[in-house]
């Protein structure tokens, strides 16, 4: 039974080094739209539509960043947790085996 409840955690440390790099982009995305870019290149309303996209997107990459990093923390949590109970219910089992309760 407790063959069945095991936690992947090799696939899990693959998604937080997924999160990790996805966290980097969105912190390199929101540094570059911060740093005041080429202006004067098209029209006034070009610029201007230029400078909204980067205000606008540099606030949503870092609370993307944020949010990833969240979401990295929480996972590695729940993966703890379950490590946590796997080995307790392990040593449950064969506390209950080592006493004849089990096979």
């Amino acid at each position: 039974m407790a063959d069945r409840l095991k936690i992947d955690g090799t696939e899990l440390d693959s998604f937080f080094q997924t999160l990790k790099k996805a966290q980097q982009s969105f912190t390199a995305l929101q540094k570059v739209l911060h740093d005041p870019g080429v202006s004067g290149l098209g029209t006034a309303d070009l610029d201007r539509a230029c400078d909204r996209f980067q205000e606008d997107w540099h606030h949503g990459a870092k609370e993307i960043a944020g949010q990833i990093g969240e979401l990295t923390d929480i996972t590695q949590r729940a993966k703890d947790d379950f490590h946590e109970v796997d080995v307790a219910l392990e040593k449950a089992l064969e506390k209950a085996r080592s006493r004849g309760g089990g096979k």
